[in-house]
């Protein structure tokens, strides 16, 4: 039987601000029924019914997550699903990143390897901090 790592029913939601520069909604510990409140906010940024339902499709199984960059409004959604594990939510969540961090670059045209996109990189980890903590370590303070 597989067993998931948080308790049923409880998405977290947050707002992560890169210097005004670039927003994500992010959401986390989804389950298909959040997709009653995630559905509108993906259709007001554009996105493809194709991808809503594919992403939909996604968060049906355990460690998975998606992401939908929208350049022109220098913004991005992020959706991680139910996981199995702190490390799974781990995973899934650095794969993501790594997707915003390519769609940030290159918006801003600035170079990967360069030191701005590894300072990128670990900003987008201190932003998200206070709000990924309890799905890290639900027994910290």
């Amino acid at each position: 039987m597989l067993r998931y790592y948080r308790s049923p029913n409880i998405m977290t939601r947050d707002y992560l601000d890169i210097d005004r520069h670039w927003g994500i909604l992010a959401y986390y510990d989804v389950i298909p029924s959040d997709f009653d409140q995630l559905g509108p906010i993906l259709r007001e940024f554009s996105c493809p019914e194709e991808e809503i339902e594919k992403a939909w499709q996604t968060i049906h199984y355990p460690n998975k997550a998606f992401i939908f960059n929208v350049p022109w409004a220098r913004m991005s959604v992020l959706v991680v699903g139910r996981v199995t594990h702190p490390s799974q939510f781990l995973n899934s969540l650095l794969h993501e990143f790594d997707h915003l961090q390519d769609a940030i670059l290159q918006y801003y045209n600035v170079p990967h390897g360069t030191e701005d996109a590894a300072y990128l990189q670990g900003y987008l980890g201190q932003v998200a901090y206070d709000g990924i903590l309890p799905l890290l370590c639900p027994v910290c303070p």
